[in-house]
Order: C-alpha cells, then sequence, then structure tokens
C-alpha cells in the first residue's frame, strides 16, 4: 500500500556502507585503499550575515565553500611515510596532495551506483605509528580537505 508521495521506502533500497571502495591517486599512481574503514566527506558553506531595513529576519549569504573530510583505517603499509615524510625533510619536497575517488554500490538496492571524486587533497596530519597496550589493531584517522569535486557518476534507481 502505497502513501500520498506515492511510494514507501522498502529497507532493502538503504545502501549498506561496507559497499564502498576508495582509491587514491599519489604521483600518478592508482592505490586501492583496502584498509580503509571510515570516509566522512562534506561541503561547508561560510555564511555572511544580511541585514536589512523593513525585516527582522537576519538573512544569510553564502559567500565561499570548504571541503573537508575525515578518512581513517588500518595502519597496515608504510603509504602515508613513504608520501608524507618527504615534506619535513627540507628543499625541493613538496606536501602531499593527491585525488581521492570513492564508489558506492549495494547491489540489493535500486539506488544503483555513486561515484565522487576529490581533488587537491591535503590531509591535515600524517599518520605514522598508533600503539597502545591492550587488545586492539594500530589504526589511523585524519582530518582532511580537498578543493575540488565531481560526482562521476550519480544513484539512477530513483528517478531524482
Amino acid at each position: 500500500m502505497a502513501d500520498t508521495l506515492g511510494q514507501v521506502l522498502n529497507g532493502r533500497d538503504t545502501i549498506s556502507t561496507k559497499d564502498a571502495t576508495v582509491y587514491l591517486t599519489i604521483d600518478g599512481k592508482i592505490i586501492p585503499l583496502i584498509e580503509c574503514n571510515k570516509l566522512t566527506v562534506k561541503l561547508e558553506k561560510n555564511k555572511e550575515d544580511v541585514q536589512v531595513l523593513g525585516s527582522h529576519w537576519k538573512k544569510k549569504k553564502v559567500t565561499s565553500v570548504e571541503g573537508t573530510g575525515t578518512l581513517g583505517g588500518y595502519l597496515i603499509t608504510s603509504i602515508w611515510a613513504k608520501y608524507g615524510v618527504p615534506y619535513t625533510q627540507g628543499e625541493g619536497n613538496a606536501d602531499l596532495y593527491m585525488d581521492l575517488v570513492f564508489n558506492i554500490e549495494d547491489t540489493t538496492s535500486k539506488a544503483g551506483k555513486q561515484s565522487i571524486h576529490l581533488g587537491q587533497v591535503n590531509l591535515d596530519d600524517v599518520p605514522i605509528a598508533d600503539f597502545e597496550a591492550d587488545d586492539d589493531v594500530m589504526q589511523w584517522e585524519s582530518d582532511f580537505t580537498f578543493e575540488e569535486i565531481d560526482l562521476v557518476e550519480a544513484f539512477t534507481g530513483f528517478g531524482v
């Protein structure tokens, strides 16, 4: 039975986060980030106040946008030391900028596949080690910024 919106969401059409894949491109090399266990990405808008005569409302004007996110995973490779440490070693060594592509496709869902590209990704810190004397595995997490975003492939299953 459908409601006034025309249909009801089926639970199977939600998307399992376990079906995501993440790839980095560093110095032209595509690296599947198989150790990734967390990715959040958002666009943060800077809004300035606009006050006008004749209205008690404080209005807002978007003046810029900033791409931010968090990337995390299990520390199983030396990728971050290999590409991040040279910047600290002086002259001629550039900071690490990379591209990041993430895909999500849960074949049980009617949503389809979505693929997004982030460019000029720069980590806020470079994960090197994480040791604790407990029953855990080495993990890392870093916030990052990005300056480009492209919707490479949009979900198509619901006609939005």
